[in-house]
């Protein structure tokens, strides 16, 4: 697996999406899902996962961050269970496949592809995780254990915050992985991306 800092020291400052793609490329599988979505749950352990405001709000979508390249902008919500106790998994927010497996820790991803009932397709994305327990092609639904998220513990070893879940609501993924930590413009942003928090109010515990 290539290590992210190795990553960032070949593209430089001067790093962009167009540049980075072909380097993950290979961790990607074209695979379509079987089923379409039948409905969106929340990606970790609560009480009712249907309930849209069933977790704790870490960082928002969209904010600047000084890390990997300044001004790199937050693709995702950073997010965890609102009771943290013992090990915390992450699940699907629907049926769909996996289709991507990249990067090492603190920053291992789980991409899924989800076929929505229309017949379009859109992605979610699931980083900072400690274990993960499916591999490319797996057919998963909301009940999928997909992975675990770092403890707070091994989080500290790793020298960063790495005990929350990056998660990412993706229009396409045609840049395999790299427009998470390269999107420097809000083109970008929306070209990629969508707001997590937005989309979970509006399409978890709703009918589809």
């Amino acid at each position: 697996m290539i290590s992210f800092l190795l990553l960032l020291l070949h593209f430089g400052q001067g790093g962009h999406i167009g540049q980075a793609r072909d380097t993950w490329k290979p961790y990607y599988l074209d695979v379509q899902p079987a089923a379409p979505v039948d409905g969106w749950y929340l990606p970790l352990a609560a009480p009712n996962r249907r309930d849209p405001k069933g977790y704790k709000l870490v960082s928002a979508f969209g904010a600047p961050r000084q890390s990997y390249l300044q001004g790199h902008i937050h693709t995702a919500i950073d997010m965890e269970p609102k009771q943290k106790a013992g090990t915390a998994y992450v699940y699907p927010m629907a049926r769909g496949v996996v289709c991507s497996v990249h990067l090492g820790e603190p920053h291992r991803t789980v991409v899924l592809r989800h076929r929505l009932p229309d017949g379009k397709t859109l992605f979610t994305s699931y980083k900072h995780l400690g274990e993960v327990y499916v591999k490319n092609g797996q057919e998963v639904d909301p009940d999928t254990k997909l992975a675990r998220l770092h403890t707070r513990e091994e989080a500290k070893k790793l020298g960063g915050l790495f005990d929350h879940l990056h998660l990412e609501v993706r229009k396409k993924f045609d840049d395999y992985g790299c427009a998470s930590w390269l999107t420097m413009t809000r083109t970008e942003l929306n070209e990629y991306f969508t707001d997590p928090a937005a989309f979970i109010t509006q399409h978890v515990g709703k009918n589809n």
